[in-house]
C-alpha cells in the first residue's frame, strides 16, 4: 500500500489530486469567488440515491455544494439534505476538540481535553475492562449516519482483535431481506433508466420518494407520460400517492393481507401466470391452499382497503407488464418478513419478474456489501496472522435490550458513532437507563447530541467531506468513491484515524500501519471486483460490475433458493424453522402486528390510536435538524391526525397537543388536522432530537421484526439474509390529547 504521508498523526494527504477543476469562479451569496478547487464525490447518506457531487473549497474550507450533472442517475440535482451540508460542515456548533465528562451523565457538562488525553482515558478503561471482564464487554453501536462500508471494516478489525461482542442486524430493513431472500435468493434490483422504457405499471409500496428518493420522480414521470399507470400502497396521503391511478391505504401493518387478498383474486380470476409459474415457482399449490381464506371480503375487512380497490388494483398488476417498486415503510412492523415474501410471490404468480418491463425491486445486495460478498470484508477485519476468536453478538434491532440482559460477562463498555444510540433505539427511557450501568461509553459525533449529553468522551467525528468511504447505492447501479475534498475542520478527526490510533495505541501497532489511507483500504475492499481509479474523482462515477448488478436482474430465471426455484412455499424456511426458534412458516401468512387494535384490543382501549413516524423529507433520520436552514423550513413537531380523530378529542388543527402512552409523554406538539392519514392513525415524523421533548421514539414499543426471535438481543450465531430481524418501531399505540 502507498500514500502520501506527512508523518505526523492524523495522517494528511494533498488533495489537489481529486480536483476536477482549480481555480473556478464560482457565485457564493452574491459574491464571485475563485474556489482553490473542485471535487466530485458522493452522498453518503441513508438513501436511495447516493447522489454525485460537486463541491467546491477555497482555502481547505467548503463553500459550495452542487449536484453532478454527469452522473446518470441523480443527474446534477441534490435534495435540500445535500446542498445542506455545506452549512453542516461549516456550522459553529461542531464538536471541535475531545470532551470529558465533568458533570453527571446526562447534564451534558464536559470540558476540553487533548487527543493524547482522550485516548489515554479511553485504553486505561479498557483494559480495565477487558482484564475484569473480558472482551466481550465492549460492543459498538454503529449504523448508517455515514452509511458507507470501509471504515466500518477498520473499526471491525480493531474490535475483533481486542474480542468485543459483534454488533449485527439492523433497525429497518434486514426483515424485509430476508422474506425477499427466502423467496427469489440473492437480491438484485433493476436500475430505474430500464423499467422507466419498458414497463406498463408501477406498483410503489412502502415507499415515499419526496422523503427518500426524490430522483425517482424523473423516471416515474417518464413512464407515466408513456403511458405507465401507477398503484401507489402506503397508508398516508404522500405527494407520489396523490398522482396514482390508484392508491390503495391499508391499515398500518396489513400490507401483507392485502398482497394476499390480491393473489387469490388474481389466481381465482385464471389472471396468473401458469407457464412462469410451472417452469420457475415451487409451492404453487401451497400458496393457493392458503390463499383461499383471503377473499376480497376478508382482505377488505383486515386491511380496511375497499374490495372493490383491492380488485382493481390486482387486475391492473397481473394484466400489464408491471414492475413493482417496494420501499422499507412495511418494514417498521413485527409482521415485515411475511410482508415482503407475500408482495414477492404476488409478483412471480404473475410472472413480473426477470424482464425489463416486468421486475421485482426490493434492496439490492449493494445494501449489503460486506455480506453478499462484493465487500471482501474479512481481508481487513480479519487481519492476517492475528487470533481471533468467535465473540458474541448484539442485535442492533435490540440493542438496549442486550445491555441490559448480558451477562457473563455483563456489557462495561459502548463506543457509538454513526448511530444515536438514545434517539434510535425505541422507547427511549428504557435504554437511558441501560446506559447509566455502563463503566465507559465513548460517543464519535459532529454534534452535541442525544447521545453525547450521556458520554464520558466525546471525539470530534469528521463530516463525509472530509474522508473517504465506499457507499455503492441499493437502488441504482453506479459508483462514485467518497473522498476527502478538504482538511478536517478544527481537530476532528476521520473516522479510520480514531479506530487505528485507538488500536496502535492498545497494542495492535502491527496491524494499523501508519501510512494506509482510506484509498487503500477501499482498494483491499473491492479492487479485485472493480477498477477502483475509474470511480474517484476526477473520474466517476463507474458503473459497478454486471455479475453483482445485472442490468436485468434474474433474466436467466437462476434463483440461489435450495430448489433453484422461485420458492412460493420456501424449504429454506422450513429449515431454519427446525435450526432457530421464530416465524419461518414455509408458505407466506399473515399475522397482526404485535401492537395494534386487533392484536392487543385491550390497550387499544386505553391508547386507541396508531402511531406511523415517517422519514422526514428534510432530515436523516435525527441528523439536520440542528441546522438553521432545516428548521426554518421544517418549524417545530407536528402530529397528523384524521379530523375525525381531532373532532372526537376537541382538537383543531394548529393547537398544541400531547401525545402519550404508558413508555411516554411527548408535550407541545403542533396537531396538522386533515385526511391525510386515516381515523385510528396519526403520523410523527422519525428522528426529532430527544432533549428537544419531541422524539417519537419516547413511544414506542420494544417489539421486533422477524422472522428469526431474539427475546433479549443476545445471538451466538446469525445469518443476516436468513434471520431478518428489524425495529418495529410501527407497532405503537399512544392517544392524543389537547393541552390546556
Amino acid at each position: 500500500m502507498t500514500s502520501e504521508k506527512t508523518g505526523a498523526w492524523p495522517l494528511k494527504e494533498d488533495l489537489d489530486k481529486y480536483a476536477v477543476a482549480t481555480q473556478v469562479p464560482v457565485w457564493v451569496g452574491g459574491e464571485k469567488v475563485l474556489a482553490d478547487r473542485v471535487v466530485k464525490t458522493a452522498c453518503p447518506h441513508n438513501c436511495y440515491d447516493t447522489c454525485g457531487m460537486l463541491v467546491y473549497v477555497k482555502d481547505e474550507k467548503v463553500i459550495k455544494i452542487e449536484g453532478d450533472p454527469d452522473h446518470p442517475i441523480t443527474r446534477g440535482h441534490l435534495c435540500l439534505k445535500g446542498y445542506a451540508n455545506v452549512q453542516k460542515i461549516n456550522s459553529p456548533d461542531r464538536v471541535k476538540y475531545p470532551l470529558m465528562r465533568v458533570g453527571n451523565r446526562g447534564e451534558g457538562k464536559f470540558k476540553r481535553i487533548s487527543w493524547d488525553e482522550a485516548f489515554a482515558y479511553i485504553v486505561e478503561k479498557l483494559e480495565d475492562i477487558k482484564e475484569k471482564y473480558g472482551g466481550e464487554a465492549l460492543a459498538e453501536y454503529a449504523y448508517s449516519g455515514n452509511r458507507e462500508h470501509m471504515a466500518k471494516a477498520v473499526s471491525k478489525r480493531f474490535l475483533n482483535l481486542y474480542g468485543a461482542s459483534q454488533t449485527v442486524g439492523s433497525f429497518c430493513v434486514l426483515s424485509g431481506v430476508a422474506g425477499s431472500y427466502h423467496t427469489l435468493g440473492f437480491q438484485h434490483t433493476m436500475s430505474p433508466e430500464i423499467w422507466s422504457e419498458h414497463t406498463e405499471l408501477i406498483m410503489l409500496v412502502g415507499r415515499n420518494p419526496s422523503a427518500t428518493n426524490p430522483h425517482l420522480y424523473p423516471f416515474l414521470y417518464h413512464a407515466m407520460e408513456r403511458g405507465a399507470k401507477l398503484i401507489v400502497v402506503d397508508p398516508y396521503v404522500t405527494a407520489v400517492a396523490s398522482k396514482a391511478d390508484v392508491h390503495l391505504r391499508p391499515r398500518p401493518g396489513t400490507d401483507g393481507a392485502m398482497a394476499l387478498g390480491m393473489i387469490r383474486h388474481i389466481i381465482e380470476n385464471d389472471l396468473h401466470n401458469m407457464d412462469f409459474i410451472a417452469k420457475y415457482t415451487h409451492g404453487f399449490e401451497d400458496l393457493v391452499k392458503l390463499v383461499q381464506e383471503w377473499t376480497l371480503d376478508k382482505t377488505a375487512e383486515v386491511t380496511g382497503i375497499p374490495a372493490d380497490q383491492i380488485k382493481l388494483a390486482a387486475e391492473m398488476y397481473a394484466t400489464h407488464d408491471s414492475h413493482m417498486e417496494c420501499g422499507y415503510g412495511q418494514q417498521r412492523y413485527s409482521n415485515g418478513h411475511q410482508t415482503q415474501r407475500a408482495l414477492a410471490c404476488l409478483a412471480a404468480v404473475c410472472g413480473h419478474i426477470g424482464k425489463k418491463s416486468a421486475n421485482y425491486n426490493f434492496m439490492d445486495a449493494m445494501g449489503f456489501p460486506s455480506l453478499s460478498g462484493f465487500v471482501a470484508c474479512s481481508k481487513v477485519s480479519n487481519p492476517e496472522g492475528a487470533f481471533l476468536r468467535k465473540t458474541r453478538m448484539i442485535n442492533i434491532a435490540a440493542f438496549a435490550k442486550a445491555m441490559r440482559a448480558a451477562e457473563d460477562p455483563p456489557l462495561k463498555a459502548v463506543i457509538s458513532w454513526r448511530g444515536g444510540l438514545v434517539s434510535q433505539q425505541p422507547y427511549v427511557d428504557y435504554t437511558i437507563e441501560a446506559l447509566k450501568a455502563l463503566d465507559l461509553f465513548v460517543v464519535i459525533e459532529q454534534f452535541m447530541t442525544d447521545d453525547t449529553d450521556w458520554a464520558d468522551i466525546v471525539l470530534p467525528a469528521c463530516h463525509f467531506l472530509e474522508q473517504y468511504g465506499l457507499h455503492p447505492s441499493y437502488w441504482h447501479h453506479y459508483n462514485q468513491i467518497v473522498v476527502p475534498v478538504c482538511q478536517p475542520y478544527y481537530e476532528a478527526v476521520p473516522d479510520i484515524e480514531i479506530w487505528s490510533e485507538l488500536a496502535r495505541r492498545m497494542g495492535y501497532e502491527e496491524y494499523f500501519p501508519r501510512d494506509i489511507t482510506g484509498l487503500d483500504w477501499i482498494r483491499v475492499l473491492i479492487e479485485y471486483e472493480c477498477n477502483v481509479d475509474e470511480m474517484v474523482s476526477p473520474k466517476g462515477p463507474a458503473l459497478l460490475p454486471e455479475s453483482w448488478c445485472p442490468t436485468v436482474p434474474y433474466h436467466d430465471y437462476q434463483f440461489t433458493t435450495p430448489t433453484g426455484k422461485i420458492e412460493l412455499y420456501s424449504v429454506g424456511m422450513e429449515q431454519r424453522g427446525k435450526e432457530v426458534t421464530g416465524d419461518f412458516e414455509p408458505v407466506p401468512h399473515f399475522v397482526e402486528p404485535d401492537e395494534s387494535p386487533m392484536a392487543t384490543p385491550e390497550l387499544a382501549a386505553k391508547y386507541p390510536l396508531t402511531i406511523i413516524s415517517q422519514h422526514p423529507a428534510f432530515r436523516t433520520h435525527s441528523q439536520f435538524y440542528n441546522l438553521p436552514w432545516i428548521k426554518e423550513i421544517e418549524g417545530p413537531a407536528k402530529v397528523f391526525i384524521n379530523k375525525k380523530d381531532a373532532l372526537d378529542r376537541g382538537i383543531q388543527d394548529g393547537d398544541q397537543v400531547a401525545v402519550f402512552n404508558d413508555r411516554g409523554r411527548l408535550e407541545n406538539i403542533l396537531a396538522k388536522v386533515s385526511n391525510r392519514v386515516q381515523a385510528g392513525v396519526v403520523e410523527l415524523s422519525s428522528g426529532m432530537w430527544v432533549k428537544l421533548g419531541w422524539s417519537v421514539n419516547k413511544l414506542t414499543a420494544l417489539s421486533y421484526g422477524g422472522p428469526r426471535e431474539f427475546p433479549d438481543g443476545i445471538m451466538h450465531e446469525y445469518q443476516p439474509f436468513v434471520d431478518g430481524n428489524t425495529t418495529a418501531y410501527f407497532n405503537t399505540l399512544a392517544d392524543i390529547e389537547k393541552m390546556q
